[in-house]
């Protein structure tokens, strides 16, 4: 059943992510063959200005336009009119948020993936232009070797960064399953901003506590690198380390996650006020 409600989910959502990730894709080539046909080569005229500004507007808008969508999703089908048809379906209730909750995990994955590509276009086609200035196939390969050399860190912190996600989104969805409460649910968006600012005090307040508690070697490491004798494959391999910091902070963001979907769940069976 998680599967269907997955199903059901991607598609009223992917009305709306898969034309914006194509016309984002799009403008980004645009802005890509802008920055190929400019005649002022190895200086930043206003066409690399425009390229440049075209692609952080387009990341800018799909960061905004997934956040919408995480919440417009959760709050219209599980605590609105058609709440009332999800709450019949023959599933419980960590299902049905356990579905909003990987789908919008799904989204931010896609969101970040394409915006990474589109960086990724506008910034070839910049070491295009600059190739006389800079070496790109040597660039490349001792990128090549970054990656082969920090495979392990870089899983970590791709595994991390979705862990991130989720505990953002899970904050989200527990906001919004707090502020429809009868005792908040006169001045919604107020109790909702409120209980996501408390929600992130308390986050930051349990990560200052590990903070106090241990320090990251990693974090150490880049501040006591030499500058006058500054090695980017040192820095590299630091940033991709990981140590015994970054995996507590790892399996805190976990259990803050987990505690927050249990919350949203358990208000969502005990206290559920639909519209």
């Amino acid at each position: 059943m998680l599967g269907k409600l997955m199903k059901y989910e991607v598609k009223s959502c992917g009305r709306i992510f898969f034309p914006f990730y194509i016309m984002v894709l799009v403008f980004s080539m645009i802005a890509a063959l802008f920055i190929n046909f400019d005649n002022y080569e190895h200086d930043f005229s206003m066409v690399y200005i425009i390229g440049m500004l075209v692609v952080f507007a387009l990341f800018v808008s799909a960061i905004v336009l997934t956040i919408l969508l995480i919440v417009q999703r959760f709050s219209k089908s599980l605590l609105e009119e058609e709440g009332y048809l999800m709450f019949t379906l023959p599933v419980s209730e960590k299902t049905l948020v356990l579905s909003k909750f990987l789908t919008s995990l799904l989204f931010i994955i896609l969101t970040s993936i394409v915006s990474i590509v589109c960086i990724s276009l506008v910034s070839t086609m910049f070491c295009y232009k600059m190739s006389g200035i800079v070496d790109v196939g040597n660039l490349l390969k001792e990128a090549g070797n970054i990656f082969s050399r920090n495979i392990g860190g870089i899983i970590f912190y791709i595994l991390s960064g979705i862990a991130d996600y989720s505990v953002f989104i899970l904050t989200v969805y527990l906001a919004i399953t707090i502020c429809h409460l009868p005792k908040f649910s006169k001045h919604k968006v107020l109790s909702g901003l409120a209980v996501i600012i408390v929600l992130m005090i308390i986050q930051s307040t349990i990560g200052g506590i590990a903070d106090s508690i241990m320090t990251s070697s990693r974090v150490q490491a880049i501040e006591n690198m030499d500058v006058l004798f500054f090695n980017v494959n040192q820095l590299f391999d630091t940033m991709l380390s990981v140590g015994t910091y970054e995996v507590v902070m790892f399996i805190l963001n976990i259990v803050i996650a987990v505690a927050l979907f249990f919350g949203t769940t358990t208000l969502l069976e005990k206290k559920l006020n639909l519209e």
